[in-house]
């Protein structure tokens, strides 16, 4: 199998289930390499709704954040990270702020003074070359998240929810079928109005 590279901004609502999937796929954190990107430096300059605008903030936190847990720890540690941080902000939608990340890292057993780092403005030169290695390998311009198999980079897949075992598995080996045609480029599935 060749070498399965996954870049993700935690913030990322798409970020989790295609982790959880390819964590799945794979066998396991370990047979995986995690890398950061930023959404908030790649819609740097454009105009965004409030929403949009705050949770661009919150990728630059998060960024920093596992910026400074991967100077630390292992891939598997970091996607425990990954996981208990897509609990609090996705699922129970917890403010990313020094006191929910403490207790977040307190769960983890990892370090809490780490929660600190979504302050910290000095790592956000690792987030942004971080992200320039995400760009360069997607070839130009590429959202959360990002996959590559070998040299192939693809965004995505975009799953809403986390396929079962046997479906997860076919996904990932049709990922590996058209990465090994030089000819694709893209597929998009487009669903009829509702």
């Amino acid at each position: 199998m060749p070498a399965v590279r996954f870049w993700f901004d935690p913030v990322c609502p798409y970020s989790w289930p295609t982790a959880e999937w390819l964590h799945e796929a794979v066998g396991g954190p370990e047979a995986l390499e995690w890398e950061l990107m930023s959404l908030a430096i790649l819609n740097e300059g454009r105009e965004l709704p409030a929403r949009a605008t705050a949770r661009m903030r919150d990728s630059r936190s998060a960024g920093r954040l596992f910026a400074s847990l991967a100077r630390e720890v292992d891939g598997t540690r970091l996607w425990e990270a990954l996981r208990a941080f897509n609990g609090l902000y996705h699922r129970d939608g917890a403010v990313l702020d020094e006191p929910s990340m403490r207790t977040m890292l307190r769960m983890l057993g990892l370090p809490p003074g780490h929660a600190a780092s979504i302050a910290d403005r000095s790592l956000d030169s690792a987030v942004s070359d971080a992200h320039a290695r995400s760009q360069e390998a997607a070839g130009g311009s590429g959202g959360s998240p990002l996959i590559a198999l070998g040299d192939t980079v693809f965004h995505g897949p975009i799953l809403r929810t986390v396929p079962d075992a046997a479906a997860g598995r076919a996904l990932f080996d049709a990922l590996g079928t058209v990465a090994s045609v030089d000819a694709f480029t893209s597929v998009q599935r487009l669903r009829p109005p509702t």
